[in-house]
């Protein structure tokens, strides 16, 4: 593949160019200034036979006028909205995507804007390292995500790995495509405006094309509605962001969670100060092992053109480790199953789980693990239980999750392993002196920090009061106790 010239639009990702250099003789579009451009193309016209864009940056009509000796588009992105497709054909140009790889990541990140927006994580997160905590008391009531109905605007592979998803979370799930899909337990409505009005969470996920743009629109959010979630993390265009913002303003819409925008990379600043949502910089996909997968895919498709062989296009969840498999611990099993994750646990006795692996010992279980989650109840054998040993085993690579309690950890142990670099990172919604957190956790970017917000939804704090009262009135009554510990 030496003799094969490839232009690379954008520094797009470290390892995809190195190995384009190694393996092909590559350009580098942005060596040249953007005045000078049309020259440098011109200069390199009969050279260059391959082009590899991405999701910001494409290959228009007039770059493929420009070049002359152009075979194949390789696209670094699974979007090709952004490749002039008619341009491609005329000239009988092949054009290749990456798809399938990203699928998972993309889904993840839907599903985790959701929760993100709904139960108000990063306002959680700010709440805690501010202070605020300590100073101001309990953060706010917040709303659930499992259970809520989820509609999807296209069901292709990104919609159904996010519909999997969902379900593992007890989400109805509807959606709207061109056609009705094979999939009976899924609800099919035929418009955009239906589907809004019969969920609490839209996600968008279809492709972009000229029916696709602006499908969001103001009938649509209005359909959705001031306790609704908008979730985009398809392409920004899809949406009408203008009637976004003033339905965000306006309480016209209840929240959104945002990975793509219309004019990347300006975001709106209308949305900077706004509480009800959540922004990311189109991260998608922008995971280590999907961007690596990616790459291999562009470099194995210009591989396959060069030996003129058939392109091609076809990846796994992370190990989740979980202490204590009762009610809490079986729930986030449920959850990470979907998201296509072996579960390991450790109890003091094997649990009846035969698709789950039992270990022994929580060394163990840390070392077999990419995220341990923290699940048990607190006692004088638990206390602890993530000690160094553990964190030393679950690794530099390793994420720790507590949803425990703080005792749990052994949080001095657990400061330093973060500052070493010793620990990968931690999501903490418990503490060891509540609401008094570790300051040095506060400065780190490899944690997330909720002030015990686990159980604080307004559906589960309505049911825990209802239960406390019905305890009481089996008391009067002289009834056996709905939850009796004692």
């Amino acid at each position: 593949m030496d003799s094969l010239g490839v232009l690379l639009v954008a520094p797009m990702n470290a390892y995809l160019e190195q190995e384009l250099d190694r393996r092909c003789r590559l350009f580098r579009l942005w060596e040249s200034p953007a005045d000078r451009r049309d020259d440098y193309l011109r200069a390199h016209a009969s050279s260059i036979r391959a082009v590899v864009p991405y999701a910001h940056q494409g290959v228009d009509a007039a770059m493929i006028d420009a070049l002359p000796s152009l075979e194949i588009v390789s696209s670094f992105s699974v979007g090709i909205d952004r490749i002039d497709l008619d341009a491609c054909r005329r000239r009988g140009v092949r054009v290749t995507n990456t798809p399938d790889v990203l699928t998972d990541d993309v889904a993840d990140l839907a599903v985790g804007l959701a929760i993100a927006a709904l139960r108000k994580i990063p306002q959680a997160d700010r709440y805690v390292r501010a202070g605020k905590w300590k100073s101001k008391g309990d953060f706010t009531l917040t709303t659930r995500f499992s259970g809520k109905r989820v509609g999807i605007l296209g069901l292709g592979r990104i919609g159904l790995a996010v519909a999997k998803r969902a379900e593992a979370f007890d989400c109805p799930i509807s959606y709207h495509s061109r056609s009705e899909k094979p999939f009976p337990k899924y609800k099919f409505y035929p418009n955009v405006v239906d589907l809004a009005a019969n969920c609490d969470v839209l996600v968008v996920a279809c492709s972009l094309n000229p029916e696709t743009r602006h499908i969001v629109n103001r009938k649509v959010i209005d359909a959705l509605g001031p306790e609704g979630v908008l979730i985009n993390i398809a392409r920004g265009a899809h949406v009408d962001e203008p009637e976004l913002i003033s339905a965000l303003l306006e309480k016209r819409l209840g929240g959104a969670g945002l990975d793509v925008f219309e004019d990347e990379p300006f975001a709106p600043e209308q949305l900077f100060e706004l509480d009800n949502v959540v922004l990311v910089p189109h991260v998608g996909s922008d995971t280590e092992e999907t961007c690596r997968a990616m790459a291999d895919l562009v470099l194995q498709n210009l591989e396959a053109h060069a030996l003129n062989q058939p392109l091609l296009t076809p990846f796994s969840g992370k190990r989740v480790g979980i202490i204590g498999l009762g009610r809490i611990g079986l729930a986030v099993a449920k959850r990470v199953e979907a998201f296509d994750c072996p579960v390991n646990y450790y109890q003091r006795t094997k649990q009846d789980h035969p698709g789950y692996t039992y270990y022994p010992s929580v060394v163990e279980l840390a070392a077999s693990s990419d995220v341990l989650v923290v699940a048990c109840p607190l006692n004088e054998h638990t206390r602890h239980i993530v000690n160094r040993e553990v964190m030393e085993a679950l690794g530099p690579r390793g994420v720790l999750i507590n949803i425990g309690r703080g005792p749990h950890v052994d949080e001095a142990a657990m400061v330093a392993a973060l500052l070493d670099g010793r620990l990968g990172g931690a999501g903490l919604d418990v503490f060891e002196d509540e609401p008094n957190v570790p300051e040095a956790l506060l400065g780190m970017d490899n944690v997330v920090l909720v002030p015990h917000v686990g159980s604080a939804t307004h559906e589960t704090r309505t049911a825990m009061a209802d239960l406390v009262l019905g305890n009481l009135e089996a008391h009067v009554a002289g009834k056996p106790l709905l939850t009796q510990v004692v």
